[in-house]
C-alpha cells in the first residue's frame, strides 16, 4: 500500500489530479521548493523534506533532496529487516511513490543556446537521482516520471485499492530508465567538443513520434522518430497517414527549397528530382517544373517555397501527386485540396539543421557530417577559354544545387528557369549523360544553350562531346581528375564554357 508519495516537478501538467487523488485517499505528501509552494497553492496539506531531514535547502536550492533519510526512504527493501531497521534508527519513513520530471535542459538551454555558465543550472541533479533510485526498488516503490502516466496511475489505483502489480512497476521503471538515458545524452551532446569531424562515441536520444503503415516495402516494419523537445519543420493539414517513402520524398524536396530565394517548385520522384521551375509566379514554377518530365511526376512530391494561392492549387489538383508541400496556404487553395481527401497537404519552416548522417551497414554504423552546400558558383573557377553568361551563371546556379540531390553518378542538364533531364544512379557518368539527354528529348525541350551539372568529375570526355553535340553550352563539376587538362582541352575545342567548384557531391 502507498502511504508516502515524494513529488518534486517541473512540469505540472495533470498535477493538480494527481495531487487531489493523493489527498483524498490520505496519503502523505512530501515535497520542497517550488513543487511544494504549488502543491499548497491549490490547498493541499504538504510535509516539507526538510521537516524529515532536519536540514535547510542550502547553495540557493542546490542542494535539497540529497539526504540519506531521502535516498534511505526510496532504496529501502521492505522485506529486508536490516533496511527497515536502518530507516527505525535513523528516524526515517519509507517513500512508497515517487513523482518527478526533470528540469527542461534541451527546451531551456539547447533549443535556446544558452551559454555554458546559465546552461548548466538547467542540469537536474536531484530530480534524476531521486526516480532512479526508486526505479531501482521498484519491487517496493512506485515511480512516476512522466506525467502523461497519472492518470494510468490514479485508475489502477481505483481499481486495485493501491496494490500495484510488479510487472507494472517494473514497466514504470523500465520508462524512468529510459527518460534519464535520454536526459542524460542531451547534457552529453550539449557538453561534448562542437568541432570534432568524428566524435569518439555517439549518443542519440529519439523517441517514436509516429507508427508508419510499412517501410520502403510492405514487408518491412517502420516508424519516425524525432529528438527529445525538438521542433519539426512541418506540419501536415490533411491527407493520409504519411508513409516511410513520403517522408523521405520530403526531405529531399525540403532541402532543395530551402536553397532557392525565388519561386520555385521541385518534384521528387524515389528521392532524385524530376522536375524543378523558376518563375514569377509560383504557379507558373510547377508548370515549368512538370514539363521537366511529364510523365514521371504523377504519383511525385511536390514542394513550392511560397505560399500556394487558390490559382497554382486549381493546377495541383488536376493530376495524382503523393503530398505537396510548402511554407504556406490560402484559405481558397485549402479548400479546393479537400476535393482531394487523400492528397497530404503539409507547411513546412525554413531551415535544415541536420549536422550529420547515421546510416547502419553491417557489424556497424557510417557517420557522417551532413553535406552542406557553401560554393558561391560566381567564386569558382572558370577554366576554360569561354565564360559563362550571365544566363548560364544562373542555370549553373540551380544544376549545381540539383544535382547533389540525385543518386550518383548524377548528371543534371538546366535553363536559367527549369530543370530539363536527369541521368541518376548509372554505375558510369556516361550513362547518366546519355538517360539526361534523351529524357529532355522525350519531354520535347530545348537542349541548345542549356548547362549541365556532373556530381563528380569526369574521367574521359566521351560525356562532354555528347553533351556538346546536344548544344550544352556549360558544364560545371568539381574537377579533380587526373585527366582534367585534357577534359578543359576538349571544353576549349567544343567552345563550351566550363566551372569547376573543387567540391565533389556524390549521393548514395
Amino acid at each position: 500500500m502507498i502511504k508516502s508519495a515524494l513529488i518534486s516537478v517541473w512540469n505540472k501538467d495533470g498535477l493538480d489530479d494527481l495531487i487531489k487523488f493523493l489527498d483524498e485517499n490520505n496519503i502523505e505528501i512530501i515535497s520542497t521548493g517550488g513543487t511544494q509552494r504549488y502543491i499548497e497553492s491549490i490547498g493541499v496539506d504538504v510535509t516539507p523534506i526538510s521537516a524529515i531531514t532536519g536540514q535547510p535547502a542550502i547553495m540557493d536550492g542546490r542542494v535539497k533532496t540529497l539526504h540519506p533519510k531521502i535516498f534511505g526512504g526510496i532504496l529501502a527493501d521492505r522485506n529486508n529487516p536490516n533496511h527497515m531497521n536502518d530507516l527505525k534508527e535513523m528516524n526515517a519513513i519509507p517513500i512508497d511513490l515517487v513523482v518527478v520530471n526533470f528540469y527542461p535542459f534541451v527546451k531551456e538551454a539547447v533549443l535556446k543556446n544558452l551559454e555554458l555558465k546559465k546552461a548548466i543550472e538547467y542540469i537536474d541533479i536531484g530530480g534524476p537521482s531521486m526516480i532512479r533510485a526508486s526505479a531501482k526498488n521498484y519491487h517496493s516503490v512506485v515511480s512516476l516520471c512522466d506525467n502523461s502516466l497519472f492518470p494510468e496511475f490514479i485508475e489502477y489505483f481505483e481499481r486495485t485499492n493501491g496494490v500495484f502489480p510488479l510487472e507494472l512497476r517494473r514497466k514504470w521503471a523500465s520508462k524512468v530508465f529510459e527518460i534519464t538515458n535520454i536526459y542524460e545524452s542531451s547534457i552529453y551532446n550539449y557538453f561534448s567538443p562542437e568541432k570534432e569531424p568524428t566524435p569518439k562515441s555517439l549518443s542519440i536520444s529519439v523517441n517514436l513520434s509516429e507508427s508508419l503503415r510499412y517501410g520502403e516495402n510492405p514487408h518491412q516494419t517502420s516508424g519516425f522518430y524525432t529528438e527529445i523537445d525538438s521542433n519539426l519543420p512541418w506540419t501536415q493539414l490533411q491527407g493520409k497517414k504519411m508513409s516511410y517513402n513520403n517522408y523521405a520524398d520530403m526531405d529531399s524536396a525540403f532541402k532543395i527549397m530551402c536553397e532557392f530565394e525565388d519561386n520555385c517548385c521541385v518534384i521528387i520522384k524515389h528521392a532524385n528530382p524530376c522536375g524543378f521551375g523558376l518563375s514569377n509566379s509560383i504557379k507558373d514554377s510547377y508548370l515549368k517544373a512538370i514539363s521537366t518530365d511529364p510523365i514521371s511526376y504523377f504519383g511525385g512530391i511536390v514542394g513550392l517555397n511560397k505560399i500556394v494561392d487558390a490559382e497554382t492549387a486549381k493546377e495541383l489538383v488536376k493530376s495524382f501527386l503523393e503530398c505537396i508541400i510548402a511554407p504556406d496556404y490560402t484559405d481558397e487553395a485549402l479548400e479546393i485540396f479537400k476535393s482531394k481527401k487523400n492528397l497530404r497537404i503539409v507547411t513546412h519552416s525554413k531551415g535544415n539543421d541536420q549536422h550529420f548522417n547515421l546510416r547502419s551497414v553491417a557489424g556497424g554504423y557510417l557517420y557522417q557530417q551532413s553535406d552542406y552546400f557553401e560554393e558561391v558558383i560566381r567564386n569558382c573557377e572558370v577554366v576554360t577559354i569561354k565564360n559563362p553568361t550571365n544566363s548560364e551563371w544562373k542555370a549553373l546556379d540551380i544544376g549545381w544545387k540539383l544535382v547533389r540531390f540525385v543518386k550518383s553518378n548524377g548528371i543534371v542538364i538546366a535553363n536559367s528557369e527549369q530543370l530539363l533531364g536527369v541521368g541518376a544512379g548509372q554505375m558510369s557518368r556516361i550513362d547518366s549523360v546519355k538517360i539526361a539527354i534523351r529524357k529532355a528529348g522525350e519531354a520535347g525541350l530545348n537542349l541548345d544553350g542549356a548547362i549541365l551539372a556532373s556530381d563528380a568529375f569526369f574521367p574521359f570526355s566521351d560525356s562532354l562531346n555528347l553533351a556538346g553535340k546536344h548544344g550544352i553550352k556549360s558544364i560545371i563539376q568539381p574537377g579533380g581528375s587526373i585527366k582534367d587538362k585534357n577534359i578543359i582541352n576538349e571544353a576549349n575545342e567544343l567552345g563550351v564554357s566550363m566551372v569547376m567548384t573543387g567540391k565533389r557531391h556524390f549521393y548514395h
